[in-house]
């Protein structure tokens, strides 16, 4: 179905889609499958949540049955999930598969079930440089470039499984072969290849699918003939300066996930703040629910320590430049400057730790900053430090500062986007410092040195107090009404391959409002069914900056045979995009965001000044706005 059509081909459209609607699933009795990329074996903040989440769902719900989806070639997922179960987090009644393990084992007639297209051309022969990844896994590089430029993917006899060759004439090519050797079928996409595999594998009902991987949703989103309902859980920002306002550019490794949001039957974020920014794209944020990640059971302390040294400090963070490390190393140096003792034990490993060796020895602060390492009594030592410290530039819902808080020990952090908003009552359970600001830190670490025993004690009885809320059952019960409300759609995505055409406009008119400008959009033969859901999307060209207007007011003329939609503009949504032009698109919500259509001028159209902006026509004839000179 077209976005924009005539009444009777529209209205047949519009009744398909609300019928692939089902009811509520109204239970947790569910098949459950998580998806991440990989389970390396040091996990970071995003593989222990999930990792978290799934104990809890094998402890206090009811999942007819779990199973973890990795694609990763490098994992020996047999290996893995044993130590995942001899580590405790992994039960094992918990299925741990990789696809290419699973591909590997698969007949003819089962790899048939993968849908792909026939293929259209013969197998490139092997050239370039070979280098053996694993025992399944070789990679070729050009002896000229060392660029890749063929993934070969091997079954247990050594025979092909999968070639991902960059064909000169074809350009990428996924080719499937069978056990005898004979090419089977092929994909133009990496994620055209794994949403086949995912769609050939997730068959039990009823089922949903929680994805927590980043380079996962990126793809998911486009299965539109799905029978199963579709969880994203957003770890972290998905802004890539969120500290600046929420109208900036989205994340590259977020752009398609953020693009095609509405895609996602629920989407959980861990904080109200970050809700807040999503719903500033223009979503209507129906789908978003706050599920926040989880505390280790037994991680928040019934009798918290309240005799402690009052100057010793911990950060539980990678070594890695988006932690800040630097800024807590620069603020005790700057308080043993002001005969302020106070001692800093960084816990964690990355590729940081040279420079802020270099900077320990610089600052002549190795007598109070010591980096140990990955170690194993982090438990210990929150509930024996008494403040704690993080300044990221960026975070999701830091489970680092409520694992602190559980022992008692108080958060002493940046006004980091997002999460500490969520957790922290100035000067009752913690403190919140301007981020960035290096002395502000440095004298709220040095006011809180000074209070007296019984404030202190009263801060750490909240600080527990607080995060008590985040412990598995609690969380496991968000995820259990989430479950039971949860609508599986199938998405409609009707591009059939064909090229999308713009949307042509009757009649187009700018006019100021308070906020910023109005825009009344006349379009012939639209179904007022489907016009009353158009969304007007703007798209900045150069950068990854996009927002949606909706609700807008629709209107008849011409006896009812046109519709002019009104769409409130607010300057606000370019505050992020100096100098830059948005092209301006229709799409029906849900849509794929390539299904999206310009909207072309009539051929009477004269370019608007409104404000800081004109609305102009391009030299295709679709409209577009950009700085006034």
């Amino acid at each position: 179905m077209s976005l924009i059509g005539r009444r009777s081909h529209a209205v047949t459209g519009a009744r398909r889609y609300s019928d692939a609607t089902q009811s509520p699933l109204g239970t947790d009795e569910v098949h459950v499958y998580n998806m991440l990329w990989g389970i390396p074996e040091s996990m970071g903040g995003m593989t222990t949540a999930a990792l978290r989440r799934i104990r809890s769902f094998q402890k206090y719900g009811r999942p007819l049955s779990q199973t973890v989806l990795t694609f990763s070639p490098r994992m020996h997922p047999d290996e893995t999930r044993a130590r995942l179960i001899s580590q405790g987090k992994m039960r094992d009644d918990v299925e741990l598969v990789n696809i290419w393990q699973d591909l590997r084992s698969r007949t003819e007639s089962e790899l048939e079930t993968l849908e792909g297209e026939p293929l259209r051309a013969p197998v490139p022969e092997e050239d370039g440089e070979v280098e053996n990844i694993t025992a399944f896994y070789d990679v070729f590089r050009s002896a000229r470039t060392g660029t890749v430029i063929r993934r070969n993917y091997r079954r247990a006899d050594g025979s092909l499984l999968l070639t991902d060759v960059r064909d000169p004439k074809l350009g990428t090519r996924f080719i499937l072969h069978s056990p005898s050797g004979t090419p089977m079928t092929e994909w133009r996409r990496p994620r055209d290849f794994y949403n086949a595999w995912i769609s050939a594998f997730v068959t039990k009902e009823p089922a949903v699918v929680i994805v927590d991987d980043k380079n996962i949703s990126e793809f998911i989103h486009e299965i539109s003939d799905r029978h199963f309902g579709l969880i994203l859980f957003l770890h972290g920002t998905h802004l890539r300066h969120p500290w600046k306002g929420d109208h900036g550019q989205v994340l590259p490794r977020r752009v398609e996930t953020m693009r095609n949001f509405d895609r996602f039957d629920i989407v959980g974020v861990q904080t109200q703040q970050q809700a807040d920014a999503i719903r500033a794209m223009g979503f209507s944020g129906d789908n978003i629910r706050l599920l926040t990640g989880e505390l280790p059971a037994g991680s928040v302390a019934s009798e918290p320590p309240m005799q402690r040294s009052m100057g010793k400090a911990v950060m539980v963070a990678n070594l890695i430049d988006l932690k800040r490390i630097e800024h807590p190393i620069r603020a005790v140096a700057k308080l043993r400057d002001r005969g302020v003792d106070v001692t800093l034990a960084v816990l964690g490993e990355g590729p940081a730790r040279p420079k802020l060796e270099q900077l320990i020895n610089a600052l002549d602060v190795g007598d109070r900053v010591e980096l140990p390492g990955y170690v194993d009594d982090v438990p210990d030592r929150l509930k024996s430090a008494s403040f704690s410290m993080l300044t990221s530039a960026s975070e999701g819902l830091p489970l680092s500062v409520m694992e602190a808080m559980g022992a008692g020990c108080i958060p002493v952090v940046y006004d980091i986007t997002y999460g500490p908003r969520d957790l922290i009552e100035q000067g009752k359970n913690g403190y919140i410092t301007p981020r960035g600001d290096i002395d502000a830190l440095a004298n709220q670490i040095e006011a809180f040195l000074h209070l007296p025993p019984e404030s202190v004690n009263a801060m750490r009885w909240s600080a527990v107090e607080t995060v008590e809320r985040y412990l598995p059952e609690a969380g496991y019960e968000r995820w259990k009404a989430v479950l039971e409300e949860l609508l599986p759609s199938k998405g409609h995505d009707d591009r059939n391959g064909e090229q999308i055409q713009p949307v042509e406009a009757k009649k187009i008119k700018c006019e100021p409002i308070s906020c910023g400008t109005r825009i009344e959009v006349e379009l012939d033969q639209v179904d007022p069914s489907i016009a009353e859901t158009l969304e007007l999307v703007f798209a900045a060209r150069r950068i990854n900056t996009f927002f949606i207007c909706r609700n807008s007011r629709v209107t008849s003329r011409r006896l009812g045979r046109r519709i002019v939609l009104s769409f409130d503009v607010e300057d606000e949504k370019f505050s992020e995009s100096a100098g830059e032009t948005f092209d301006v698109y229709l799409r029906r919500p849900h849509d794929p965001w390539t299904s999206k259509r310009r909207l072309r001028t009539p051929k009477t159209y004269r370019s608007e000044t409104i404000g800081q902006w004109e609305w102009y026509s391009t030299n295709k004839g679709n409209l577009s706005l950009r700085p006034c000179l």
